[in-house]
């Protein structure tokens, strides 16, 4: 966040509960009906190692707290996890109050929890720090019920803030819309929930709901809104799922500081509004100082083309410190380094440091001052939400990049993002919504989606057959475009060898059981512009026994991950392919000199919606090349298609497993005998 004025209404989410109504003192608990004690198993899912009876969420911001409650019974053994409780909050801003918890048991003993908590980081990331409290309710056994309750509170607004007649400006301009959010499922099935919602007295209130159970909805009455519902579905989380927050339950409130216009037809007017009133401060902050060409004149030449003046720019840019990327500073930390504010985009360039949003204001004004037509784009993360165009909510844009307009076409950039190459965006960032912020107001877009040529995983590997059936040889691998930017992303604070580490275990996976990967050399790591490349040798060990005169080997002997990628037979939540991809293998087989090809399978070529695939075999001989190329095309897949993506991959599994045939040779008598 760029270092401005803001006071800041709390809008904090939080997946748990308080119980029934009125307030909950320490140790003052509702009563549990004999019903719940009863009860063994659960209605919906049979089997499962726990439910929830209650959970309750009451938020009031007029206080500044949001109560909560959770009623759990555990039914299995493996249900007893739900003892381990952990409460985010975010540091500094929130503390976690009146903290409650117990266990009881069917013979009528309780088992009060002591208070010992402890906090761990769980999220830290672009200068917010995230913890959670946690604790374990204590003696819990199969057929124990726990619960627990506390309160998160935040200070208090200022009331001649909040009866300051321009307070809407505030808040609309500087810390727009979302008030809270509902997320109504949880892990376990819940026999009955209950949420409530005091807003600001004097502010007006609206909210959005999906995905509620059949023929439940928000109710408002006398300034307070309330939910219930009963029999609420545990979430089932699948793998390649979208973000959890659109597929959940939810209730999504904003506070309403604009009015929409008479002859409004839809939301656009406040994403017109709202756009607007941004782009103004963004072009402030850009400005049109002498410094961006002074330095734009420094690096480029006039007989650069477009391309290879941007590309300079972009150089430079990614140059500058990121404080996002740094971890969390103190007041004195900061002043011991120097680190001041950056009132202006030129700040930013002459102290050499800035935040993820001021980087790309920098890049965005030297492209200017290089004679681009340029802009800010704020955009929705996909890997955090997809926009809803109807919660007039401006924080579901909460990431930006750039958009520069070249050889006849806009093209968007992130240097602000570390070790993201020239013409790629994360995958969040691409294939999106976003608002683009001009010198004349905004407009509505949607990012491009990337191609799947932007990500690469290339393999070329020569080996040789052994007599028993084995496999060595060397191995060159490299990534492009998101594969390498996730693995260099994920392990940038860590050591060279904690890196490699983490490479040769990914690769392991991809080898049977007993294979031998060992890595000689690693290339890439620090420069966003280059593939990440891997160099290294492979033993496996062989299976063929004595005697036998016919050797089977696997069509394409090491397909890695696509071997295990969404085998389930059945899926109940969408797939979610968050970027597209290629895998281009290139592999020769040197056979021993006691074997030679038999045979080898036909050619395939697979072509569907989802992807492409093609695998060709050549016999030589005593050497065989295989040439594979599969390619996974980025997507939002329904339940009801998943059976057709499932047979696309199938058909890329057995194509991978068809056998080669390797045939024994009798050794020559070329010598003759005794």
């Amino acid at each position: 966040m760029r270092r401005e004025f803001v006071f800041t209404l709390f809008t904090f989410q939080i997946m748990t509960a308080c119980t029934g109504p009125g307030d909950l003192k320490a140790q003052q608990w509702p009563d549990i009906s004999k019903a719940d004690w009863a009860l063994t198993d659960d209605p919906a899912n049979p089997g499962a190692s726990a439910i929830i009876l209650y959970r309750e969420t009451d938020n009031d911001d007029g206080n500044s707290l949001i109560k909560n409650f959770y009623r759990i019974k555990v039914l299995k053994d493996d249900g007893k996890k739900y003892a381990d409780i952990e409460i985010p909050f975010e540091k500094g801003n929130t503390r976690i109050e009146t903290l409650s918890g117990r266990t009881l048991h069917p013979d009528g003993r309780v088992m009060d929890f002591d208070g010992t908590t402890y906090d761990k980081e769980v999220v830290k990331a672009r200068g917010v720090s995230f913890l959670a409290r946690t604790f374990t309710l204590p003696d819990v056994q199969t057929g124990s019920i726990i619960e627990y309750s506390y309160t998160v509170r935040w200070e208090k607004l200022d009331p001649a803030i909040l009866s300051n007649p321009d307070v809407a400006y505030y808040f609309s301009k500087l810390n727009p819309g979302l008030a809270a959010q509902w997320t109504i499922q949880d892990e376990l099935f819940a026999q009955r929930v209950h949420f409530s919602f005091k807003p600001y007295h004097n502010f007006g209130l609206s909210w959005t709901w999906s995905n509620l159970p059949a023929n439940t909805k928000p109710t408002f009455e006398n300034g307070e809104v309330d939910y219930d519902a009963t029999n609420v579905p545990g979430f089932q989380a699948e793998d390649y799922i979208p973000p959890e927050s659109f597929l959940k339950g939810r209730v999504e409130f904003f506070y309403i500081f604009k009015r929409a216009p008479n002859d409004a037809k839809d939301a656009n007017w406040y994403w017109k509004q709202m756009g607007d009133g941004r782009a103004q401060t963004e072009e402030k902050f850009i400005g049109k100082d002498k410094a961006f060409s002074k330095e734009v004149n420094a690096l480029v030449s006039e007989s650069d083309s477009g391309q290879a003046k941007l590309r300079k720019i972009y150089a430079r840019v990614q140059q500058i410190r990121n404080l996002s990327f740094e971890p969390e500073k103190t007041v004195k930390e900061e002043k011991r380094q120097n680190i001041r504010e950056n009132n202006s985009a030129s700040d930013v360039l002459k102290h050499g440091f800035g935040r993820g949003d001021e980087i790309n204001d920098v890049f965005v004004g030297m492209a200017r001052a290089a004679g681009f037509d340029a802009a800010m784009v704020y955009v929705v993360p996909r890997d955090k939400r997809f926009f809803n165009r109807n919660l007039l909510d401006w924080s579901q844009l909460s990431s930006n990049i750039a958009v520069v307009h070249i050889d006849g076409k806009d093209e968007f950039f992130d240097p602000a993002t570390r070790f993201c190459p020239y013409g790629l965006l994360p995958w969040e960032e691409d294939n999106t919504r976003g608002i683009r912020l001009d010198k004349d107001g905004s407009t509505q877009i949607q990012v491009p989606a990337s191609p799947s040529s932007n990500t690469v995983i290339s393999r070329k590997a020569n080996l040789e057959i052994t007599d028993d059936g084995g496999a060595k040889g060397t191995f060159e691998l490299s990534f492009t475009g998101q594969d390498a930017l996730q693995r260099r992303l994920a392990n940038r604070d860590i050591d060279d060898a904690g890196r490699r580490k983490s490479l040769e275990d990914e690769i392991k996976q991809w080898f049977p059981s007993g294979s031998t990967v060992t890595l000689n050399e690693v290339t890439g790591w620090d420069n966003g512009n280059q593939s990440l490349t891997v160099k290294f040798s492979l033993q496996t060990e062989g299976a063929m026994a004595l005697g036998v005169t016919r050797l089977l080997y696997q069509a394409f002997p090491f397909p890695g991950e696509v071997k295990y990628f969404l085998q389930s037979a059945r899926r109940t939540q969408p797939v979610y392919i968050t970027y597209p991809f290629e895998q281009m293998d290139d592999m020769t087989l040197q056979l021993p000199k006691s074997m030679r090809v038999e045979s080898v399978p036909d050619p395939k070529t697979t072509n569907t919606p989802f992807g492409s695939y093609t695998l060709t075999i050549e016999n030589k001989g005593t050497l065989v090349h295989i040439q594979r190329h599969f390619t996974m095309q980025e997507g939002l897949v329904p339940p009801q298609y998943y059976s057709q993506l499932r047979g696309f991959l199938t058909t890329v599994r057995q194509a991978d497993e068809n056998q080669m045939v390797f045939k024994s040779t009798p050794p020559s008598n070329a010598g003759g005998g005794r």
